[in-house]
């Protein structure tokens, strides 16, 4: 699978080692100490042994279709990079748990950006930093984990908790909507036909019941930033659609903003007019996100609907505020799009 190979393999294949190292500038990857992955089958006749080793045409198919690109370019991708730079590490111990980010991308949790060049576990005694892998001190309770092929890794409620120190309160708010949203409808396809065809009226009853008997007893487990994922399980929605929309509703708790609600549908008397992301009723304030790939995923269609709908919100009086998905990272320019439209919400700030 993905073509993964290691110096043993090699070598016995009959390549020495300064023809491995100048395979790596061709057609070889490496993954970590003594593992690689085949990526191109080149046509040099020197790396002929290399290419008796290629088992996954498919995955030879997809590097030679992004070539032209970076790893920046292609998130997916280097998401799909760092799964198996982790799952092919040859010297994990018996103990070790995959925690954290390292975790998360396992359980196809939303991150933005994340940082997968460094493999951190927890082990119940030993300690261990080494320029890929990190192992902290730490015991992890046996119903926190999972096994996923040859991996032991913490649940997808414990991953989503431990990437508060890692990746930010934000990060990790995101993640637990999905794990909710996961918990209540069984899967992301079931999550978006619901987002799409209208949410079960017990949607409130079936998430509280996740978090009472999920993500509150993971958070209370916690050894360390216990009290802030406590804190943090108390935020959760499963109405939260994309990490886009987890972002913003954690910008209105940051900045102290009172009275938003999601996933809120506006009727023109008996006719409808649209379910918008977050409504204010009492400021009369619409808030919609555009999440990082919204228009180029569905085109001009989108837009023109949107524009449609934002005009009928704004004869109703609305303020109609759109946020894109750089404004929703940078708090500030959060901030002062929704104050500087709509200086009225400033009486809702909580002291």
């Amino acid at each position: 699978m993905y073509n993964v190979v290691r110096t043993a393999q090699l070598r016995a294949a009959g390549l020495t080692s300064p023809l491995v190292k100048e395979a790596q500038s061709c057609c070889l990857t490496k993954l970590s100490f003594g593992v690689y992955t085949i990526v191109r089958r080149c046509a040099e006749p020197r790396h002929a042994r290399i290419r008796t080793l290629i088992t996954d045409d498919e995955w030879i198919q997809r590097n030679d279709d992004r070539r032209q690109g970076s790893l920046a370019d292609d998130p997916e991708f280097a998401v799909l990079m760092g799964k198996i730079r982790i799952s092919s590490y040859p010297h994990f111990r018996a103990e070790d748990v995959l925690i954290g980010v390292s975790s998360a991308v396992f359980h196809n949790l939303p991150l933005y950006r994340p940082h997968l060049n460094r493999i951190v576990v927890a082990h119940p005694s030993a300690r261990h930093r080494g320029p890929l892998l990190t192992r902290v001190a730490r015991t992890v309770p046996v119903g926190d984990t999972v096994t996923i092929g040859k991996l032991i890794l913490t649940s997808p409620a414990r991953a989503a908790l431990e990437l508060i120190p890692q990746m930010g309160e934000s990060a990790a708010l995101a993640a637990l909507d999905t794990v909710v949203r996961q918990a209540v409808f069984g899967s992301d396809n079931a999550a978006d036909a619901a987002a799409r065809f209208g949410y079960p009226p017990d949607i409130a009853d079936r998430s509280q019941q996740v978090i009472d008997t999920i993500l509150r007893p993971t958070a209370e487990r916690m050894t360390t930033h216990r009290s802030r994922a406590i804190r943090l399980v108390d935020q959760v929605s499963a109405l939260s659609e994309s990490y886009a929309e987890s972002r913003g509703r954690h910008n209105f708790l940051i900045l102290r903003i009172e009275g938003f609600e999601p996933q809120v549908v506006v009727w023109d008397g008996d006719r409808f007019v649209a379910r918008v992301d977050f409504m204010h009723r009492e400021a009369k304030v619409i808030v919609l996100i555009d999440g990082v790939s919204k228009y180029v995923d569905h085109g001009f269609a989108l837009m023109k609907k949107e524009t449609e709908q934002q005009n009928r919100l704004t004869a109703l009086g609305y303020t109609v505020i759109r946020v894109n998905f750089q404004e929703v990272l940078d708090l500030e320019a959060f901030a002062t799009k929704l104050f500087g439209q709509c200086p009225a919400l400033r009486s809702f700030v909580t002291r």
